[in-house]
């Protein structure tokens, strides 16, 4: 009973982690996930959060540091890193009082 117990803890905490993090880049703590497609590189994953633009660049800066590149094009920022060998490719842009965060991992 105590061993199901630790299972199911450590299975939940696991879980956790693993909704927080993506190919090890980190998500939004309000972030609400509606597509996700990570079985093989490249990997795909977008959330909607309610944090501002400048607030999500920020976020993205403080956890991956300065990209490699950076552009807008058609209102859409386009943040450029490299994580653990892999090209990672932050997309930014809003709808109505949302905005659409968009990672890819090559």
């Amino acid at each position: 009973m105590r061993l199901t117990f630790l299972f199911l803890v450590a299975l939940s905490l696991s879980s956790a982690l693993q909704a927080a993090d993506f190919y090890q880049v980190p998500i939004a703590a309000d972030a609400r996930e509606f597509a996700r497609l990570d079985n093989k590189l490249p990997a795909v994953l977008s959330y909607f959060s309610q944090k501002s633009m400048p607030e999500l660049r920020l976020y993205y800066l403080q956890h991956l540091g300065e990209p490699f590149k950076a552009e807008t094009i058609y209102g859409r920022e386009n943040l450029f890193f490299h994580l653990d060998g892999k090209q990672v490719r932050i997309l930014l842009s809003e709808r109505e009082n949302w905005r659409q965060v968009d990672i890819m991992v090559q």
